[in-house]
């Protein structure tokens, strides 16, 4: 990580200083990477959840986008875009609710 920095130090046209200390910027740095895994996390659960609820491959669905949201974040971005696209409408849930009512009594 402190290699990342220091060349984003050594790019600064004509040896600038940063607006802020090098401590300043690793918090930020690090506080911003937290934030980014903990939307990585979210998103795979629940793409996992809703995968297994309408009976697609919920594993590969969940880790393809983690990986993809991981180490690139646009392609993850799509990923999760083409998920909620690809996705069946109902749910094994609605699937069996509606098989269960009688024919003309639906609300």
């Amino acid at each position: 990580m402190l290699s990342v920095l220091n060349t984003a130090f050594v790019l600064q046209a004509e040896g600038e200083e940063l607006p802020m200390d090098e401590s300043t910027f690793v918090i930020i740095a690090l506080a911003v990477s937290l934030v980014l895994l903990l939307i990585t996390i979210g998103v795979g659960y629940w793409i996992y959840k809703d995968a297994s609820k309408r009976e697609n491959n919920e594993l590969l669905w969940a880790l393809g986008t983690v990986g993809l949201l991981f180490f690139f974040f646009p392609a993850g971005v799509i990923a999760a875009i083409a998920y909620v696209l690809v996705r069946g409408e109902e749910t094994t849930g609605e699937a069996e609710s509606q098989q269960a009512a009688p024919a003309g009594q639906e609300w």
